[in-house]
């Protein structure tokens, strides 16, 4: 029943995202605005998006060393892995399927902690994430000339960065913190994996800001086919409306995403909603394209003897 209630949740939610751009923005005119975006820019964009995936195969792998994994799959493996999770992630409902896959494939990759140290690795790698979106948006606010109005974004900035790093923290220490903690929560913590290589741990990090940037330039691509809007100035958006993946209420941060790109667009840079909407369009359609080919990837390697 909490599995239907959850599911239920989060088609509600995406729903209503949709239903809220619906009402607010001219489709017909976002339709126009789409496909004025030229051929070549959607075929970057989605290369920029699958690099991100590829990218992320080598933070998770890199991850892995750190947290003292001692059976670590190939970096080819590791990239088909992510492809097939970067489907379920932006097709179901939730955007962890592909994460929870993720850490159950690798379980052997952990010969003491199993399941629960490759899953704690996931879920530092999406943590990482988080507080790289974040410290994109610090640099896109930081760079921000006087003519734009940042002052709401820098709350959101603070509690992104302070909350993604209470969570790596907390993984990290979390076997000291054993016998301080309740016994359900101890019986877990005893078993999440040590962080052993800070290097590593260093390198994941500036991994996961480069993942990161090559979305932000993904959706600077987008925006400026539509708008004269820098790079710099795009941080200001492309990185809170990536966050919104990151929701358990929506399919792949669908109606959350675009609610941000309309509402920030048009009040940092005035840019019409229509336009906004059709950025934000464009980039989902990227997202579910290199999906889809992670979908693909599966399916053949399921037909294979």
């Amino acid at each position: 029943m909490k599995l239907r209630l959850g599911f239920v949740l989060r088609v509600l939610g995406t729903a209503a995202g949709l239903a809220y751009i619906a009402t607010r923005v001219d489709l017909d005119a976002a339709s126009t605005a789409l496909r004025t975006i030229p051929y070549a820019t959607f075929a970057a964009v989605i290369a920029l998006v699958a690099a991100n995936v590829v990218v992320g195969a080598l933070r998770w792998r890199v991850l892995m060393r750190a947290y003292g994994a001692t059976v670590i799959p190939a970096l080819p493996r590791l990239v088909y892995l992510y492809f097939v999770a970067f489907f379920y992630n932006n097709y179901l409902p939730g955007a962890v399927a592909g994460d929870v896959g993720r850490g159950v494939v690798t379980r052997d990759a952990f010969v003491a902690e199993g399941a629960t140290g490759a899953l704690a690795v996931v879920l530092v790698e999406r943590a990482l994430g988080l507080f790289a979106l974040f410290a994109l948006l610090a640099v896109g606010l930081a760079t921000a000339g006087d003519a734009i109005d940042t002052r709401d974004l820098w709350l959101w900035t603070a509690l992104g960065c302070v909350g993604s790093c209470v969570l790596v923290i907390g993984i990290a220490a979390a076997r000291r913190l054993a016998p301080y903690l309740p016994k359900f929560l101890a019986t877990y913590a005893t078993r999440l994996p040590e962080l052993r290589d800070r290097g590593a741990f260093v390198i994941a990090a500036l991994l996961s800001i480069g993942t990161q940037a090559l979305i932000a330039a993904a959706g600077w691509l987008l925006l400026a086919a539509l708008a004269p809007i820098d790079l710099a100035s795009s941080l200001l958006v492309v990185p809170l409306a990536a966050a919104t993946t990151f929701l358990p209420i929506t399919v792949g941060g669908a109606g959350a995403r675009e609610a941000v790109y309309v509402a920030l667009c048009g009040r940092l840079f005035g840019m019409p909603e229509a336009d906004a909407l059709a950025a934000s369009l464009g980039l989902w359609l990227a997202h579910l394209v290199v999906g889809g080919a992670g979908g693909l990837a599966q399916l053949a390697a399921r037909r294979r003897p």
